[in-house]
């Protein structure tokens, strides 16, 4: 019988952070931390990540200031 490998902490925490990035900045669920092992990738992914959110929730707030000015 095959069993599964073990996942990687990490792509557990990617599952999680990006779950809560899709709810967007509407709902104020907080962003889980990663502890676990890490290295120059991970600490890169994040660091992106964490950018790419930024200019995400920069731009929605743009975008419902421009909805509410036009209504």
């Amino acid at each position: 019988m095959a069993t599964t490998p073990p996942q990687h902490p990490f792509f557990t925490h990617l599952v999680a952070l990006l779950s809560v990035y899709e709810l967007g900045p509407s709902l104020p669920t907080p962003i889980p931390k990663y502890d676990g092992p890490s290295d120059w990738q991970i600490e890169s992914i994040l660091r992106s990540l964490s950018a790419m959110a930024r200019r995400m929730y920069t731009a929605e707030e743009a975008l419902n200031s421009i909805r509410a000015a036009d209504a």
